[in-house]
């Protein structure tokens, strides 16, 4: 019989290894985590390790990318389009998410940020671009587009403001880029910019 991925034995493995890697990196860094640190606290072989992920990286960046997604998808719940407040409630969460991430792998902040800085964008890229796909008027090409320049914006300003300080709250950062973004479309449509 094979197994697919909502089989509960799967299911329960995989928590099993996440329940691991989340009680090891408050502790250790990255790098000094083993496979066998993590098969160990999870009582499972190696081979089952990695029957589920590559590598310890591999598990580092999907524990990182579900703990965002169920944050935002609690977060955006309720709002089904994009405009003011759900961008706003993006880049909260995305402030919020640096803030826990770098508490929960204080010793590997910064060396693990790289690496989840793609898997993160991309995750976002697909949340704008469901958003604009509510939007009769938006060609499928359009709203990739607009998905991947909203992806970066919303997450480089969270990821700056995380490792500048974080002089102000994430709801002011969020209110301030979302003010500034749209200041800047008007000024575009201003100019007149030949489309």
């Amino acid at each position: 019989m094979e197994e697919t991925k909502t089989d509960p034995r799967v299911l329960r493995t995989r928590q099993l290894i996440l329940e691991a890697f989340y009680s090891l990196i408050p502790n250790k860094d990255i790098k000094d985590i083993t496979i066998g640190d993590i098969t160990k606290r999870a009582t499972i072989n190696r081979a089952t390790f990695y029957a589920h992920y590559e590598d310890k990286y591999d598990l580092m960046e999907d524990a990182l990318s579900k703990t965002f997604k169920e944050s935002l998808m609690q977060k955006l719940s309720c709002l089904t389009e994009l405009n003011r407040a759900t961008l706003t409630s993006i880049i909260v969460t995305l402030c919020e998410f640096h803030t826990n991430f770098s508490k929960q792998c204080a010793r590997s902040y910064e060396a693990m940020s790289p690496n989840i800085e793609n898997k993160m964008i991309k995750l976002l890229k697909g949340v704008f671009q469901q958003l604009l796909s509510q939007r009769d008027h938006m060609d499928e090409t359009t709203a990739q587009t607009m998905s991947a320049i909203l992806s970066w914006i919303a997450y480089g300003t969270a990821r700056d403001w995380s490792t500048d300080g974080r002089k102000i709250t994430p709801e002011r950062l969020a209110e301030q880029t979302v003010a500034v973004l749209s200041a800047a479309v008007r000024e575009i449509d201003g100019i007149g910019l030949p489309v």
